[in-house]
């Protein structure tokens, strides 16, 4: 018999398994991701969520370690459709990988050819995004081609690691070695010589260990505060603990809040879907 939760836990978990595109995508699949306990649903959702990108202005940059000037000339004119887009703040998902829309979790059942496409391990381990980039035409609407960008991607910032291949994707071959040197170059940049460190530790299952770590949380905190928010007094220390303001005005406690469990973009908490207050529980990190 499937877990009984509270109506807002289910609601989150609802929408979790609405939104996460899953392969195959048919009854079975929904029904294992039922089954699963709300960390495991947040853990998938935080996995594949990472790899989109807000809409929103950066600026461009480009790290020297990984690329370096000539590179980035003779490459310009590929990236120029997607640097602009950048600078801009447009929508980046037309340049990342097909996947991402299409296997967010791969479940059992999938094509034996799908299992593990629901993990960018570059991504993951070296916490780098990865863009295809080309020229448009009328043969090539979307703008494909063999080059790859790979970019940090923080709020604020794009900043390109490396340009490259598919062949970067192929484990063992001289450009997969020619990328890891580089993303290992990058993670350690700002360590001091001959200090230790350990670079995004990966769980057995492929998944990152700080989203384990954070989809836990985000489940015992759901487990702990979701009776409270029936509580009016705890709803008032939401409101209350501090100003909340918008547009320069306050924004005062609704009579009658309606609170869900949300995620705001990588970020967990509770959101008033009366007066569109997000209060957040767990920022994960900054982009």
């Amino acid at each position: 018999m499937a877990d009984i939760y509270r109506p807002r836990i289910q609601a989150l978990r609802d929408s979790i398994i609405k939104d996460l595109p899953r392969a195959p995508n048919d009854k079975a699949s929904r029904a294992s991701l039922q089954a699963m306990p709300t960390r495991g649903l947040i853990c998938a959702f935080i996995t594949w969520r990472m790899r989109l990108i807000p809409a929103k202005p950066r600026k461009v940059r480009v790290w020297s370690g990984g690329v370096t000037p000539s590179e980035m000339r003779a490459a310009t004119p590929r990236l120029r459709a997607l640097l602009q887009k950048v600078e801009a703040g447009k929508n980046l998902t037309p340049h990342l990988s097909n996947l991402v829309m299409t296997k967010g979790v791969v479940l059992p059942g999938a094509n034996p050819a799908d299992r593990g496409k629901d993990i960018d391990r570059v991504l993951i381990r070296e916490g780098l995004h990865h863009f295809h980039v080309g020229i448009v035409s009328p043969g090539n609407p979307k703008g494909r081609s063999d080059v790859l960008l790979f970019a940090d991607v923080s709020d604020n910032e794009f900043r390109i690691i490396a340009i490259s291949t598919h062949d970067a994707f192929e484990q063992g071959s001289v450009e997969h070695l020619r990328l890891l040197e580089i993303a290992s170059a990058y993670i350690a940049k700002d360590v001091p010589p001959g200090q230790a460190f350990m670079a995004n530790p990966v769980m057995s299952s492929g998944h990152s260990l700080a989203v384990t770590m954070f989809a836990d949380s985000c489940e015992a905190q759901i487990e702990m505060l979701d009776p409270q928010l029936d509580d009016p007094a705890y709803v008032d220390r939401l409101y209350n603990d501090q100003p909340i303001m918008r547009d320069g005005k306050p924004i005062t406690r609704p009579l009658k809040p309606l609170l869900r469990w949300h995620f705001e973009d990588l970020a967990f908490g509770i959101l008033d879907r009366r007066t569109k207050v997000f209060f957040c529980i767990y920022p994960f990190f900054q982009r």
